[in-house]
């Protein structure tokens, strides 16, 4: 599994560890265990905590809390991909002249808020007894000049190479899977989804000059030319 372009980020499991690489960092870069400790102490929620027992040991990449230009490594005993991400993400905020703020908007179907707490932190229970997991969708604070060639992915690499009046590209179930758990999930289907605002200049609705796109698969070609 890689992420990016610029910074590429590689998971790797290993018997009970994971390894995590981050390829293309910049040296000189202030980092301290008490940041990776902030943000790791946030997947505590109810009926959840992580491993007591994880570990994680710096191979390469960071010294006398500085990077140092070198691939950063790192293994983590008893640790998760998920887990290997966040460890990832703080080096990425790292490298950004702003703070980012995400905020929940629904967990599993339920939209997020002081008056579904309760029934959130059920639907979290149940998920737990159940060894089930919970769909979701987030905002996102970020600034409209963030540098994104650092960060990009697959999915992101297509929605940037269509056009600004691209609002939403969906693929698969789309955000219908953030409002399902695990258990009940149904077959992911083969298809794309574009989303389009009015034209920004003519303000026709939906009338916009899109690049082909061809998504294959086994299963499907589709072919959007509009």
């Amino acid at each position: 599994m890689i992420f990016g372009n610029q910074i590429k980020i590689k998971l790797e499991n290993i018997d009970n560890r994971v390894k995590i690489s981050i390829f293309g960092y910049p040296k000189d870069i202030s980092i301290t265990a008490l940041d990776f400790g902030k943000d790791l102490s946030r997947r505590k929620m109810e009926g959840y905590s992580p491993d007591p027992d994880e570990e994680i040991d710096v191979i390469s990449g960071i010294k006398n809390e500085k990077t140092t230009g070198e691939d950063i490594i790192f293994l983590y005993e008893k640790g998760s991909f998920s887990s290997g991400l966040i460890l990832a993400g703080v080096l990425a905020k790292k490298l950004l002249d702003y703070p980012i703020k995400a905020t929940p908007l629904e967990i599993g179907g339920i939209f997020y808020g002081d008056k579904n707490e309760a029934y959130i932190r059920v639907a979290i229970q149940k998920m737990a007894i159940t060894n089930d997991s919970l769909g979701s969708s987030l905002e996102m604070n970020l600034p409209s000049n963030v540098d994104l060639l650092k960060f990009k992915s697959l999915f992101s690499y297509i929605s940037f190479s269509l056009i600004p009046e691209v609002q939403a590209i969906q693929f698969g179930l789309g955000t219908a899977a953030s409002k399902k758990s695990y258990s009940n999930m149904p077959p992911i289907p083969k298809r794309v989804e574009v989303s389009l605002a009015p034209h920004f200049d003519s303000k026709i609705p939906a009338l916009a000059c899109i690049y082909d796109v061809v998504f294959e698969s086994i299963a499907a070609i589709t072919l959007i030319n509009i």
